[in-house]
């Protein structure tokens, strides 16, 4: 059973110790049925730093390589403010 009164809220799953994934979980429109959940973006550690990679409208994976690895998950986190709203659509 979910929690009530939110419209929706933001998760973040840890399925391995060097990636992140975040989803966004929603409340159904008219209040009636089931939350649904879609991918936002997955956080993974290299050796260079956090990458990001995006999850397209099927919740299949994509690199971002426009994008550099930073040496912090904060400023990973940060990224998904990108400006052409590629990860909050």
């Amino acid at each position: 059973m979910r929690p009530a009164p939110t419209a929706h809220r933001t998760t973040s799953a840890c399925p391995a110790h060097r990636v992140r994934q975040i989803t966004e979980e929603r409340a159904p429109w008219d209040g009636v049925g089931q939350w649904t959940s879609r991918r936002v973006a997955r956080l993974w550690r290299t050796d260079e730093g956090w990458q990001v990679d995006g999850a397209d409208r099927n919740g299949r994976w994509y690199p971002c390589d426009h994008l550099p690895a930073v040496p912090s998950l904060e400023e990973a986190l940060t990224v998904l403010d990108d400006p052409r709203h590629a990860f909050w659509g």
